[in-house]
C-alpha cells in the first residue's frame, strides 16, 4: 500500500511545500547549519553585548540566516516555514527536523542493561499512514512538527507528507479485522505518532515575564532608564518602573490564567483497558494509545481517542463538540466494503472529549460481553485536537489601529533620532565633553518615545474590564475590547442563543386517504392505532439514564407529547443473531399498555446529510413495520404521491412562515425478514415507498431580549448574519421572526437541488408560482449586479459547492448572506474568514463548543457559555441571551475612543515636550529636573491614568463607528494642526519677551545652570499645553459620556490649571527654587502667558470640535473607507 511514488516529482531542491492544494498549505525552504557562519555570528553577541542574540529573538529567522545555509529539503536539519494566509499576513518561523530511528531499542531496561519486553526489535517496522492514502513501512523517519501535525518526509517524492490516523483511505471491514496492537507494535508506534496527549502547555511566571520584558517597548524603556539615571533623573523613571511593573504583571496574569484554563479545559489522562492482538487485557494509561489499538468502552468514561465502534452500542454527551447537551447514541460498524467517511460515519465514532454516559451490556462472554472500539487518532489529530489546534493557531488578526500605533512609534522614532544627531553636532562644535554629547542627545530619543504609551493603553483597558466585569461580561483578552468598538458585522448562533435551547409542542396535522384533517393539538387525543400517535411515540434515538429519559430536547418534547412510557432492557442477548434484538419498548398509558405496545427494533440514526431517521418495530401482533421521521420536503420525496395531500407546500409554508418547526411523519410496513438482514441491508433500501401520515409543528421561541437587540444593532446600519447549524427551514423562520430577514423585502434561498446541484429561488414570490433556477443561474444571479438589493440564505452544501467550483464569487455569497443554515464548525469558520477579508470587523456570538472555530477566528468572540466555548472567545457572558453584544459593543467603542485619544495625547505630548527640549538646547539650555518631572507625572501620568475612566455612552448606538486608524484624513489633520499650534503657542512667548527692556539672554556657563527667562518662558506655556491636549482628545458624545461626568479627570484638570496658573503668575519663593525659574521682574509678562495658553485652548479646542469631529467627520465624511462598510456598501475592501 505504499502507492506509486513515481509520478511525483519534486517541487524544487531548496523549497517545498506542505498540504499543498490545501487551505493551510505552506512553503517550507531547507537549512543547514554553518559552522563558520555560527561562528561569525557568535562573535557579533560578544561585540554587540548580547544585542544581536535579542534581534534573533524578536525575529527568529535572521538566527537562522546568519547560521546556516539553504540546502536541499532531503539534507536539512532545519526547516524555515513561510505560512501566508489570505495572501495578507506572512508568518515564518523556524523547525528543526527530527530523526527516528528503530536502530535503538526505546524498551524498558533491566537492572543488567538489557532491554526487555521488546525482542526482536530490529526485525521491527514503523507503519505510517500518510495523508496522500499511502500506508509506509519505514525502519528511518525524518519528520517536522508545524502547529502540532507532524510531517513525514518522503524520499521518493521529495516532499513531507502529513502523518494521519487509521480512517485515511481504508474500509470499514479491513478495520473491523484488524487485532489490535501487540506491546511492542504500540511501543513503535508511539516513536512516530507520539503521546495520546493535547498538549496545551502552562508556561511558568519567570518565564511569562521574561518574555513580557524582552518585548522591544520594555527593551526601549530600559534603555531609556539607564540614560535619565545616568543623567541623575530619578524621579520619573522610578516612576515608569512601577507604571511598567504594573502593565507586565497585568499581561503575566492574563497569559497565564488563559494558558492555565485551556490546559485544565483540555487536560485529561486515565486509565484504559486495551485489548491486545493475542486476546488478553491490558491495563494502560491514555496517553500509552496509538491508532490500532483497540479499547474497551466503559460507562461514565470519558473519550480519549477518536475511535470506531466495533460491537455493542453506547449513549454519549457530544456538547464538547456540537455545543448541545443532548445524548447522541453510538451503534457498531457495519463490515461493509465501503471506505470509512467520518461524517457519514459519525454514528459510530466516539469522538475525543465525548462523555460515555451508558453503555448497553452485552449478554455473553469473553469479547462478546464488552464494548470495544478500535483506535482511530490520537493527540491532535482527533476531532478535539483539531478544535485545539484553531483555538492555538486561529486566523492572524489585524487591527489597524495597533499596526497604525506602532508605525507612529517610527515616526517618533526618526524624529528623535534627527534630533539626537543635531545634538550631538550642535554639542561637538561647541566643545562639550564627552558624557554631556552623549547623555544629552541621547535624552531626546527618550523624550521623543514616549515609554508610557503602553502602561498608559493597558491602564484605559482595564478600567473598561472593569466596566464590562460589573455588565457580567468577562474577558480574557483585553486586546480584543479596542477591536470590538470597529464592529460593523455580527454573526449570531441560533439555537441557545437567538432562540431558547427547548422547543415546544404546538400540535400536529394528521392526513388520512391522501387528505388534510384537522390540527390537533393533544397529540393524545389522537387514537392509540394512530400511525402518526406511534410514530411520534416510537421514532427517536431517546434514552433511560438514571431512570429519566434523555436526548434531543426535540424528541423528548414529541415523545412527552405521546403520553407514552418508554422501557429499556438492562441486557441485550447478543448470542442470538437470527433473532431481533430488542432495544427498547414503548407502551401507552392505561390499561391497553400490553395490547399496544411497540418493539424497537433498529435504527437508522438521524442524518444530516439525508435530513431524515427512521426505526424498524415489532407490533404486539408481530407485524413489523418502519416509520421514519425528518424534513417535510425528504419525506414528501420517499413517500408514495398518492398519500400525500394535494397542497401539501402551501400548508406547508403557511406553518413554516409563522415560525413552527415542521417536522413530517410517514411509515411503511416491512416484510417479515431476519434481524441479521435489517442491520446488514444500506438504509435506502426500507427508506422508500412510504406512507405519508402527517405534519409535526414545534415553535422555538425566542429569548426576549433577541429582537430589540438585533433591531438596535440594525439601526447601527450593521451587518445581522445567522450562522447555525440548524436546518434551513428552522432558521428562515426565526430570522424573520427576530427581524434578520426580511428588512430589503427581497430574499434568495441557494441549496442543492435533488441532482446534486446548485439551485436557487425567490423567497419573496408564492411558492406555486416560483422558479427553481439551478445550475449556471446561480452564478449569473450571484455576478448580477442587483444581488446588492437581496438577503441571500444558503446552506453548507451550497456554500461548499460554490467554494469549490466558483470561489471568485464567495465574497459576494458571503456579503450578502443573512442565513447561513446546516454549517459545520469548519464552514463557520469561513464564513467568518469571508466576512473579514470583505473589510468587515466581525463579532460572533454563539455558546457551543461547535463555535469555537468561529468565535477565534472573530475579531470579536462573545461566548454565552462556561464551558469549551468560553476558552476560545475572549468574551464570556453570564447573561445568557445576545443584549451582552450592545455592552460589549458599547464598552468597546468607549475603549477604542478612549485609546485613540490616550495615544494622540502622548504622541503630541512627546512632541511638545521634544520641541520645547530642542528649542532650549538650541541656546544651550534644558528644562529642569523638577519641571520635566512635573510635566512627566503630575501631568502627563496623572490625565493617562485618569483618561480611561470615561463610561461607555448610554444612548443608541450610533452607525457611524470611532476612528480606527491613526493614518485617515481627520487624525492627521487633527495632529497636525495640534503640533502647529503647539509650536506656534511656544515661540510666541520667546518673540515677546525679547522684545521687553528687562530680558536678559541666556548664556551657557554649566551643565547644571538652566535658570533663564527663556527656560521660565518655555516651561510656563507648555504645562497649559499638557492640559490642553487632555482636554481636546477626550471625546465623549456619541461614545462616551462627556467629560465633566469623569469626576476624576475633571477634577484633576481643574487642580492642574490651577496649580499651573499658580506656578506661572506668583510661585512661592521655595517653587521658584525647585523649578529653577527666573522669574520675570514684571508680573504682566506671566499674565500675557496664561492669556496666551487660554488663546492656545480656545483655538486647539474650537479647531478638533468644529472642524474635525463636525465638518470632516459628520458632514464631509472623511472617515476610512474601511469604516464605509457599516453602509453596507458593496466591494472588497481591505480588512481593517
Amino acid at each position: 500500500m505504499n502507492g506509486d511514488a513515481s509520478s511525483h516529482k519534486p517541487y524544487n531542491d531548496v523549497k517545498g511545500h506542505i498540504n499543498k492544494g490545501e487551505e493551510e498549505e505552506m512553503e517550507i525552504i531547507g537549512f543547514k547549519e554553518s559552522l563558520p557562519h555560527k561562528a561569525l555570528t557568535w562573535i557579533g553577541h560578544l561585540v554587540t553585548l548580547g544585542l544581536l542574540r535579542l534581534i534573533f529573538h524578536w525575529w527568529p529567522q535572521l538566527g537562522l540566516y546568519c547560521t546556516h545555509t539553504r540546502c536541499p529539503l532531503e539534507k536539512a536539519t532545519k526547516i524555515l516555514v513561510v505560512d501566508i494566509y489570505e495572501k495578507r499576513f506572512k508568518s515564518l518561523f523556524v523547525k528543526d527536523i527530527k530523526k527516528i530511528s528503530l536502530s535503538e531499542n526505546p524498551g524498558n531496561s533491566s537492572p543488567n542493561g538489557k532491554h526487555v519486553g521488546l525482542e526482536n526489535w530490529n526485525e521491527k517496522m514503523m507503519k505510517v499512514h500518510l495523508a496522500d492514502g499511502t500506508i509506509r513501512d519505514m525502519r528511518e523517519v525524518r519528520l517536522i512538527n508545524v502547529k502540532k501535525l507532524t510531517y513525514i518526509w518522503i524520499q521518493e517524492n521529495h516532499q513531507f507528507v502529513r502523518l494521519v490516523g487509521l480512517d485515511n483511505g481504508r474500509s470499514k471491514e479491513d478495520l473491523c479485522e484488524l487485532p489490535g496492537c501487540t506491546r511492542e507494535e504500540q511501543r513503535i508506534r508511539q516513536r512516530i505518532y507520539g503521546r495520546n496527549y493535547i498538549e496545551a502547555p502552562i508556561q511558568s511566571i519567570l518565564t511569562l515575564v521574561v518574555l513580557e520584558v524582552l518585548n522591544p517597548f520594555y527593551v526601549f524603556q530600559i534603555f531609556s532608564l539607564a540614560v535619565w539615571f545616568s543623567d541623575k533623573y530619578y524621579y520619573y523613571g522610578v516612576a515608569i518602573i512601577i507604571m511598567s511593573v504594573f502593565g507586565i504583571s497585568s499581561s503575566v496574569v492574563q497569559t497565564r490564567r488563559n494558558q492555565k484554563n485551556l490546559h485544565d479545559t483540555i487536560n485529561q489522562v486515565d486509565l484504559v483497558t486495551v485489548r491486545r492482538a493475542g486476546g488478553h487485557y491490558d491495563e494502560v494509561e491514555t496517553t500509552e494509545l496509538v491508532p490500532g489499538d483497540i479499547i474497551v468502552v466503559s460507562q461514565s468514561s470519558i473519550a480519549c481517542c477518536d475511535a470506531l465502534l466495533l460491537n455493542g452500542s453506547c449513549v454519549v454527551n457530544e456538547s464538547m463538540l456540537t455545543g448541545e447537551s443532548v445524548p447522541v447514541t453510538k451503534t457498531s460498524v457495519k463490515r461493509l466494503k465501503r471506505k470509512l467517511n467520518v461524517k457519514d460515519d459519525g454514528p459510530n465514532i466516539l469522538y475525543c472529549g465525548t462523555q460515555v454516559i451508558q453503555t448497553k451490556k452485552l449478554q455473553g462472554s469473553g469479547d462478546e460481553a464488552k464494548i470495544l472500539a478500535l483506535v482511530l487518532r490520537t493527540g491532535f489529530l482527533t476531532t478535539k485536537g483539531s478544535l485545539v489546534r484553531s483555538i492555538l493557531y486561529p486566523p492572524p488578526a489585524d487591527f489597524k489601529f495597533d499596526r497604525d500605533s506602532h508605525k507612529f512609534i517610527w515616526v517618533l522614532a526618526l524624529m528623535g533620532l534627527s534630533g539626537t544627531l543635531y545634538s550631538m553636532y550642535y554639542r561637538i562644535a561647541h566643545h562639550r565633553d564627552l558624557h554631556d554629547i552623549f547623555i544629552r542627545s541621547l535624552d531626546l530619543i527618550t523624550i521623543a518615545i514616549p515609554v508610557a504609551l503602553p502602561a498608559s493603553m493597558t491602564v484605559g483597558k482595564i478600567f473598561a474590564l472593569g466596566r464590562l466585569k460589573k455588565q457580567k461580561i468577562s474577558c480574557i483578552n483585553s486586546r480584543v475590547i479596542n477591536v470590538s468598538g470597529s464592529t460593523n458585522c455580527i454573526c449570531f448562533d441560533k439555537t441557545g442563543t437567538l432562540t431558547e435551547d427547548g422547543m415546544d409542542m404546538w400540535g400536529v396535522l394528521p392526513t388520512a386517504g391522501g387528505s388534510f384533517e384537522a390540527p390537533v393539538h393533544n397529540a393524545k387525543s389522537l387514537p392509540v392505532n394512530s400511525h402518526l400517535l406511534q410514530g411520534m411515540a416510537a421514532c427517536h434515538s431517546l434514552t433511560i439514564i438514571d431512570t429519566e429519559i434523555t436526548g434531543d430536547p426535540l424528541e423528548l418534547k414529541m415523545f412527552e407529547a405521546t403520553g407514552w412510557h418508554l422501557e429499556e432492557p438492562d441486557v441485550i442477548d447478543s448470542t442470538n443473531t437470527s433473532e431481533p434484538v430488542v432495544s427498547a419498548t414503548v407502551k401507552p398509558p392505561g390499561s391497553r399498555s400490553h395490547d399496544e405496545q411497540i418493539e424497537i427494533l433498529h435504527q437508522f440514526q438521524f442524518s444530516s446529510h439525508l435530513q431524515r431517521m427512521s426505526v424498524v418495530v415489532r407490533r404486539t401482533n408481530g407485524e413489523m413495520l418502519m416509520f421514519c421521521k425528518g424534513s417535510p420536503e425528504t419525506i414528501i420525496s420517499l413517500s408514495q404521491p398518492m398519500t400525500v395531500p394535494e397542497g401539501m407546500m402551501k400548508r406547508l409554508k403557511e406553518y413554516t412562515a409563522q415560525g413552527y418547526r415542521v417536522i413530517a411523519m410517514a411509515w411503511k410496513p416491512v416484510p417479515a425478514t431476519s434481524y441479521h438482514h435489517i442491520v446488514k441491508s444500506p438504509r435506502e433500501e426500507f427508506e422508500r415507498d412510504l406512507r405519508f401520515e402527517g405534519l409535526i409543528m414545534m415553535e422555538n421561541k425566542l429569548k426576549v431580549q433577541t429582537k430589540p437587540t438585533i433591531m438596535e444593532l440594525q439601526d447601527a446600519r450593521m451587518k445581522i448574519v445567522m450562522i447555525t447549524g440548524d436546518n434551513m427551514a428552522t432558521a428562515i423562520c426565526v430570522a424573520k421572526e427576530c427581524g434578520i430577514l426580511g428588512r430589503t423585502g427581497k430574499a434568495v434561498e441557494i441549496d442543492l437541488n435533488e441532482k446534486g446541484q446548485l439551485a436557487w429561488h425567490d423567497m419573496a414570490i408564492n411558492s406555486k408560482a416560483a422558479q427553481i433556477h439551478s445550475g449556471e443561474d446561480v452564478k449569473t444571479f450571484l455576478e448580477n449586479s442587483r444581488i446588492r438589493g437581496y438577503e441571500i440564505a444558503t446552506t453548507g452544501k451550497a456554500w461548499e459547492r460554490i467554494r469549490q467550483t466558483i470561489p471568485a464569487l464567495v465574497p459576494k455569497l458571503a456579503e450578502n448572506g443573512a442565513i447561513f443554515a446546516r454549517m459545520a464548525p469548519d464552514q463557520k469558520q469561513q464564513v467568518i474568514v469571508e466576512l473579514q477579508n470583505l473589510g468587515f470587523v466581525v463579532a460572533m456570538c454563539g455558546d457551543g463548543a461547535n463555535d469555537c472555530g468561529a468565535l477565534k477566528a472573530a475579531n470579536v468572540g462573545i461566548s454565552l457559555s462556561e464551558a469549551e466555548a468560553s476558552v476560545a472567545s475572549p468574551f464570556t457572558s453570564q447573561v445568557r441571551d445576545i443584549s451582552c453584544v450592545l455592552r460589549v459593543v458599547r464598552e468597546g467603542r468607549a475603549a477604542l475612543v478612549t485609546a485613540f485619544g490616550i495615544c494622540k495625547f502622548m504622541i503630541l505630548y512627546s512632541y511638545a515636550e521634544f520641541f520645547s527640549t530642542m528649542f532650549l538646547y538650541n541656546m544651550g539650555s534644558n528644562l529642569a529636573d523638577f519641571q520635566f518631572l512635573f510635566i512627566d507625572v503630575f501631568l502627563i501620568i496623572n490625565f493617562a491614568f485618569l483618561f480611561g475612566r470615561d463610561k461607555a455612552y448610554k444612548g443608541p448606538i450610533v452607525p457611524q463607528a470611532p476612528q480606527c486608524t491613526l493614518f485617515s484624513v481627520s487624525p492627521i489633520i487633527s495632529m497636525i494642526f495640534q503640533a502647529i499650534v503647539i509650536s506656534v503657542f511656544q515661540c510666541l512667548p520667546i518673540f515677546i519677551l525679547r522684545r521687553l527692556p528687562w530680558f536678559v539672554p541666556f548664556h551657557f556657563t554649566t551643565d547644571d545652570d538652566y535658570t533663564s527667562y527663556e527656560n521660565y518662558s518655555i516651561y510656563a506655556i507648555s504645562q497649559f499645553q499638557y492640559i490642553t491636549l487632555a482636554v481636546v482628545f477626550s471625546q465623549g458624545h456619541p461614545y462616551r459620556e462627556r467629560l465633566y461626568k469623569n469626576i476624576p479627570l475633571f477634577t484633576s484638570i481643574i487642580i492642574m490649571t490651577l496649580c499651573c496658573i499658580y506656578l506661572t503668575v506668583y510661585p512661592a519663593q521655595w517653587l521658584i527654587t525647585l523649578f529653577e525659574f527666573k522669574f520675570p521682574p514684571n508680573t504682566q509678562y506671566p499674565w500675557t502667558i496664561v492669556g496666551l495658553a487660554a488663546a492656545g485652548f480656545a483655538v486647539s479646542l474650537f479647531f478638533e470640535e468644529f472642524v474635525i469631529h463636525y465638518l470632516l467627520e459628520q458632514k464631509l465624511k472623511f472617515v476610512p473607507r474601511s469604516l464605509l462598510r457599516n453602509k453596507l456598501i458593496s466591494g472588497p475592501y481591505k480588512s481593517v
